[in-house]
């Protein structure tokens, strides 16, 4: 799949049939979509955006970010895409009317079709729908709301199952396990002071499990999308009080492994919540009950 992050100068020669949508966490709903982009003879593609619209027109209420970037593309890459552009979403983009809008797509990309979800809006004021699409000319697939169990699958529903911890849910609604991805920083060392050295996650995602420390696998990956072995961990996701930390912090100690991971990236699927975080006494109590967590999470984790 080729990824672009602006509009061509020149459209494509085949005509396309895109999937329009920000598709954070790429689920259940937004593969629907991303499906129904597939035509006999066009190039199936997709436009997204560097992040939700909100994030611009109304900050303090933008969605928490569900799933990391590079993840994203890697999933609408599964879903057999040839192409995707993803754009910054910008005040330009913002003011312009839905109908300029649909026929940027055509002029600027050949767009022939378009698959959009049953609740999706564009264009000023978000007054843009099918119906604007179907008058431009376009081709309109209009994909209906996906159920799992007796409630629609969205990325709000996703949000609010991470945030209270029902992975599960969670991976019905993706099709997937949910995943955390994020770079290992250098930490300060507390850790292997313990003797129970943590690799130290920065991550780009905001919709987090619940505080606490968990039982989970996780494994490297590539630049070039390869991955490692899974490995099993204890981590710990919150505020450190024992030492008095001030921001929250994503610590995984990873169990068996010795050496460093500064600098690569890794992928953590947390399967199973062992304790909330707790203030201790003493490092030294502190360090006893890292030994039975780290324990626990051997025998809970699960490769």
């Amino acid at each position: 799949m080729k990824v672009f992050k602006a509009l061509p100068k020149t459209p494509p020669k085949r005509p396309v049939s895109l999937a329009l949508g920000v598709f954070d966490g790429v689920h259940l709903g937004h593969r629907a979509v991303l499906k129904a982009a597939h035509r006999q003879g066009f190039l199936a593609a997709a436009l997204t955006f560097t992040d939700a619209p909100e994030r611009l027109l109304f900050p303090a209420k933008a969605p928490a970010r569900l799933v990391h970037p590079d993840e994203r593309l890697e999933q609408l890459a599964s879903a057999g895409l040839e192409a995707v552009w993803v754009l910054p979403f910008t005040p330009a983009l913002a003011r312009m009317e839905p109908a300029a809008f649909a026929k940027m797509l055509q002029r600027k990309l050949n767009a022939k079709a378009v698959a959009i979800g049953h609740d999706f809006r564009f264009g000023r004021g978000a007054k843009g729908d099918a119906n604007t699409l179907r008058a431009a000319g376009l081709q309109v697939t209009e994909v209906a709301e996906l159920k799992v169990g007796a409630k629609t699958v969205s990325s709000t529903r996703l949000r609010e199952a991470v945030g209270a911890g029902r992975l599960q849910e969670a991976k019905r609604l993706l099709g997937r396990p949910w995943h955390l991805r994020g770079l290992v920083v250098k930490g300060q060392g507390l850790g292997r002071k313990l003797n129970f050295p943590t690799a130290n996650l920065q991550t780009s995602q905001e919709a987090l499990p619940p505080l606490g420390v968990w039982a989970g696998r996780l494994r490297t990956v590539a630049k070039n999308g390869q991955r490692g072995a899974w490995k099993k961990f204890a981590a710990n996701l919150g505020f450190r009080p024992t030492v008095g930390g001030k921001r929250l912090a994503l610590e995984f100690h990873l169990i068996g492994f010795s050496g460093s991971l500064t600098g690569k990236t890794l992928e953590a699927e947390f399967q199973k919540k062992l304790r909330a975080e707790k203030r201790f006494k003493s490092l030294e109590a502190l360090k006893a009950q890292i030994s039975r967590d780290v324990s626990r999470a051997a025998s809970l984790a699960r490769i």
